[in-house]
């Protein structure tokens, strides 16, 4: 086995006469020669500033451009580089290959366009489980996630039909993925199959239903999508409570130990009946003020950037000047540990 030390004396060398050879043929020119993924990487903006230390929520780092490496560090010599036979036979051999055809594209852009989706809950624990008063079971998790999927399939939409459909269906694709991965965890490794392939298909009804009704109210009214956000984020609360108004206080009470002994999650938690109803219509505002406006934002960014996978990082529903947003979020982790 031949030693690190004498692979590395090999290398440099080689690369010595390469680079000598590419200065008899070409000039060199002070400015490295960039690829097209990296010119449209390059394009991005700067690094946000990091907050002081008083601030109790720091503010998410905006995506890092793209730094192109110096010549030094370059596996292909800038000869090779610098013709177009040979980067357009490159480029022609890895398509035949499948490497950069729409599909494998898709599938690896929207691979991480999803964890900018799937990331939101475990950012905003504080707003949804504290302020929101939602409880912190998978089905919260899968109809939160779904909201900042349905978004990214709007934006989809108005892509070229070759490029859209695959896009569409790549990112439902790994959000499924991701829900049957959770729901494992939740149900155990003992669980039976059949359990898991009926969830899965009551999800699938959700979220045809759910889309359903987002798309009809985003071009609706925002008072559509509001209804549509408590109806399937908020589990229509406060339906049950207002039907049993008229009941006693003992039928009442009754029908709500029923409830939680059917784990009804609307029982489950502190304030989501009819005393949790006067914070309903702040909650609903925010939720329907963060969608259209992440609208707006992916609205302006390019064909090209949304294909490349570069959508930027979604905002936070809840207010980030809330007076004691640190502990909200203290609070949200302490819940979501606990159950």
């Amino acid at each position: 086995m031949i030693p690190r030390r004498i692979l590395l004396q090999r290398n440099a060398q080689a690369f010595s006469r390469n680079l000598k050879q590419s200065q008899r043929l070409l000039p060199i020119s002070t400015q490295p020669s960039l690829s097209l993924n990296s010119r449209l990487l390059s394009t991005g903006k700067p690094d946000t500033p990091t907050p002081p230390e008083s601030q109790p929520i720091p503010q998410e780092e905006a995506p890092k451009p793209f730094v192109a490496p110096p010549a030094w560090q370059r596996r292909t010599p800038l000869w090779l580089l610098n013709r177009p036979l040979f980067v357009k036979t490159v480029k022609g051999l890895a398509t035949m290959m499948g490497h950069n055809t729409k599909t494998q594209t898709a599938i690896r852009e929207t691979r991480t366009i999803y964890q900018l989706c799937a990331e939101r809950e475990v950012k905003e624990t504080g707003f949804i489980y504290v302020e929101s008063r939602l409880p912190p079971t998978f089905q919260t998790w899968f109809m939160f996630t779904n909201l900042h999927v349905w978004l990214l399939t709007t934006r989809f939409r108005a892509l070229p039909p070759s490029y859209g459909r695959i896009y569409i269906q790549e990112l439902i694709n790994h959000f499924f993925l991701d829900a049957e991965y959770r729901l494992r965890s939740v149900y155990g490794p003992k669980c039976p199959e059949r359990i898991i392939k009926r969830t899965m298909v009551d999800l699938r009804d959700q979220w045809n239903g759910s889309t359903y009704a987002y798309d009809l109210a985003a071009v609706t009214s925002d008072a559509e999508l509001a209804a549509a956000v408590w109806r399937n984020l908020f589990a229509a609360r406060g339906e049950k409570a207002y039907k049993e108004k008229d009941l006693s206080e003992e039928e009442r009470e009754r029908m709500l130990e029923q409830r939680r002994k059917d784990n009804d999650p609307e029982a489950a938690v502190e304030g989501s009946g009819a005393e949790g109803l006067e914070d309903l219509p702040r909650l609903l505002h925010g939720y329907v003020a963060h969608l259209r406006r992440e609208m707006v934002r992916l609205s302006q960014i390019s064909d090209e950037d949304v294909i490349a996978g570069r959508i930027g990082k979604f905002g936070r529903v809840g207010a980030l000047n809330h007076p004691d947003a640190a502990g909200l979020e203290l609070q949200g982790k302490a819940i979501t540990q606990s159950s």
